[in-house]
């Protein structure tokens, strides 16, 4: 008896979405501007930044966070975390996510933003 499997697509490491640009722990001074960086190639799942732990969501501008945006272009992959006028309650572990998509695995990658 013949047994059929599901064709499966395989995908090379070159096809999942990775990081082209990761964020880096920043050291700022209070009031100045904070500028975390996610740069995304092959990017396919939807993309949002977390602070804390606690999901920012995915548009330009964040609901809450009037001086938090994302700046960049989705067409190149850019999804830069952008904070104005830095303040203490900004110290934070940040993580710019990417979620899954089809065979596009989860990535995501955090840095520390630290005010002085």
């Amino acid at each position: 008896m013949d047994v059929l499997l599901p064709l499966v697509p395989r995908c090379t490491a070159a096809q999942q979405q990775k990081f082209r640009l990761t964020p880096v722990d920043l050291v700022v001074a209070e009031g100045a501007e904070a500028l975390l960086r996610c740069e995304i190639h092959h990017a396919a799942g939807s993309v949002q930044w977390t602070k804390d732990g606690f999901a920012l969501g995915f548009t330009q501008s964040i609901p809450g966070y009037p001086r938090y945006s994302v700046l960049g272009d989705s067409g190149q992959g850019i999804y830069n975390l952008r904070i104005v006028n830095v303040t203490l309650d900004d110290d934070a572990e940040y993580q710019c996510q990417v979620g899954p998509y089809m065979h596009h695995t989860l990535i995501r990658a955090k840095a520390k933003l630290t005010v002085i």
